[in-house]
């Protein structure tokens, strides 16, 4: 189990100690204008700039594939993860992936989320099955994942991939009571701020709910368009487990 981490125009990044204090060792995956700026470990080219985010995505999944079983996706603004006991977030570290591992290794799912640090304390359940989207840090399967991220659903693409997995593959389960804390959407600079400033997701989001008609739906969320994903009646069409 590796750690890859995605990054752009964030020098500063640090996320990948939280995966070295632990023995988990982390590449990052930076454009090639970008690359000798960097002062991290494990640096790996991605060969061409200014291709997006699923292009990255499918780079590190090629990548992968031939060296690991499992990689742990990670955005690179993570600044922490632990696990919520009672209604208390306590802070741990990356060594949650360990525990994790122990529990997917002989289970079906391609792909296994934990939950934002905000919502970790208030869930009932320990965990859930094509339930809910995985996203910002998530564990893959890489050898089995036969489907690819889609540039055209970029700032949605981690959303769309979900969606496959649970047409094409097993789908998804989510640690609800594991979490990871960082800035919320588009509000970090560096990254993908500036599409998210242009609102360039709200496009993503009227792509998808177009292309996975019915079962998605637009919906308002403070200021921006999200979507909505009826994940059970997906999984009844699709017999797939929902839990």
């Amino acid at each position: 189990m590796i750690a890859c981490i995605p990054t752009k125009n964030r020098l500063s990044t640090k996320t990948y100690k939280l995966f070295e204090s632990v023995g988990i060792k982390a590449y990052h995956f930076i454009e090639p204008q970008e690359i000798n700026e960097y002062d991290v470990p494990n640096k790996i080219s991605i060969e061409a700039n200014g291709q997006g985010i699923a292009y990255v995505r499918n780079f590190i999944l090629d990548w992968a594939r031939g060296k690991t079983d499992w990689i742990i996706m990670c955005d690179d603004d993570v600044s922490e993860f632990g696990i919520a006991i009672g209604n208390k977030c306590i802070t741990k570290d990356a060594s949650i992936f360990f525990d994790i591992h122990k529990k997917v290794s002989s289970l079906p799912f391609e792909m296994v989320g934990i939950n934002y640090r905000q919502h970790a304390w208030h869930e009932k359940k320990q965990y859930n099955i094509n339930k809910k989207f995985v996203e910002v840090c998530v564990m893959i399967n890489v050898n089995k994942v036969k489907w690819s991220y889609r540039k055209e659903f970029n700032l949605k693409e981690d959303r769309d991939y979900v969606i496959q997995a649970m047409k094409y593959g097993n789908g998804t389960i989510k640690f609800n009571k594991y979490y990871f804390n960082c800035p919320g959407i588009g509000l970090n600079p560096g990254g993908l701020h500036n599409e998210y400033k242009l609102k360039k997701d709200e496009e993503a989001a009227l792509r998808i709910a177009k292309e996975w008609h019915p079962y998605v739906e637009l919906k308002r969320k403070e200021e921006r368009i999200d979507i909505k994903f009826d994940f059970e009646r997906f999984a009844n069409d699709y017999k797939k487990i929902y839990k």
